[in-house]
């Protein structure tokens, strides 16, 4: 199937090239229940090789809606780009373009109020619904978009009694599992550097941490327990005080990818090194972790996977599902690449 340059591919286009009537057409795109699965396919096909675009402009006034939802990012350093996010964005985009949904993305800047970013953006009535971040416990976004009523998913929980859709890992069994791993190993005062304590997952990795000391009748290491930015920079500066707070320390979970790129460097310049004097375990949702030197053992989850469930519930919250069906839990995988091992 071709058209000519320029050419703009309309439903008569698709009908013309298939020699069906354009009523046909229209109702095998939208999936109608009075065309057969064999012609939704055919119709689909043909109009992807065509080029077809349903007309937004014409859809939006028939229907109110815009086809389109925000994703807000915040990001943590100036002029960088933080490049784990790029394949969270990819799975939401994707899936959100098969349902005939554009994905805007919305950076919030250092400076930027979080909750006035997301006000912006429903206040403009560009999006049909908004995925939010970094959530926190007593989250002012997410009482803000219940209060208005725009569908909206979170990555990440709250502690507010409202339900609300989300997406997430379970961090609270992460942090537990990280401190049997490095206990086991032989580390007697593991570290935790974890990030920013405004942030419930944080929270949550030190809750799963604490309760696995606890369950050995262990005192809870507050003083070994930091709260650090998600960043290579934050992560090589507190690998460099660390070793002058706690020279004794062995081992690390570092519940930051990127932060633990930052924290092998800074270990390399105070002559301190993963897999001979000190032990590194990681977390976070790309596959650097395979990647460093030495490769480091780390609690893994797909990014590209978590945006396409995100879209996915935005798409039925939209819908108008109920959100209390809207929440999921997701576990990590364990990527042993035996950097907890106790150096001997």
């Amino acid at each position: 199937m071709r058209r000519d340059p320029g050419q703009r591919v309309t439903l008569r286009t698709v009908a013309t090239a298939l020699g069906l009537s354009i009523t046909t057409v229209s109702r095998a795109l939208k999936e109608g229940p009075e065309v057969n699965r064999e012609t939704i396919e055919l119709v689909k096909r043909v109009a992807g090789e065509l080029g077809y675009r349903p007309n937004l402009g014409g859809l939006n006034l028939r229907t109110g809606k815009t086809h389109a939802i925000g994703i807000v990012l915040p990001f943590e350093r100036e002029g960088e780009m933080n490049i784990v996010v790029a394949s969270l964005v990819e799975g939401v985009s994707r899936h959100m373009k098969g349902y005939g949904y554009r994905t805007t993305v919305v950076p919030q800047l250092q400076a930027d109020d979080p909750l006035a970013t997301v006000r912006d953006l429903v206040e403009e009535g560009s999006v049909d619904g908004v995925i939010i971040t970094h959530t926190r416990p007593q989250d002012d976004r997410v009482k803000y978009l219940l209060e208005v009523g725009t569908p909206f998913v979170t990555f990440g929980r709250t502690e507010l009694l409202s339900v609300h859709s989300n997406v997430d890992l379970d961090h609270e069994a992460i942090g537990a599992e990280a401190a049997r791993l490095l206990l086991d190993a032989g580390h007697h005062r593991p570290l935790l550097i974890a990030p920013s304590s405004q942030f419930t997952y944080s929270l949550q990795f030190v809750k799963g941490w604490s309760k696995t000391f606890t369950a050995r009748n262990l005192a809870v290491p507050d003083d070994l327990i930091h709260f650090a930015a998600t960043t290579p920079d934050s992560g090589q500066e507190l690998a460099k005080n660390i070793i002058a707070w706690h020279p004794e320390a062995t081992g690390a979970f570092v519940a930051s990818e990127e932060a633990a790129l930052g924290f092998l460097a800074g270990l390399r310049k105070v002559g301190r090194r993963v897999g001979k004097d000190f032990a590194v375990i990681t977390y976070g949702g790309t596959r650097l972790h395979d990647f460093f030197n030495p490769p480091l053992s780390a609690f893994y989850y797909s990014n590209y996977v978590i945006g396409e469930r995100l879209a996915s519930f935005l798409y039925r919250a939209i819908g108008g599902e109920d959100p209390s069906d809207l929440r999921e839990l997701i576990n990590a995988e364990f990527v042993d690449h035996d950097s907890q091992a106790l150096s001997v």
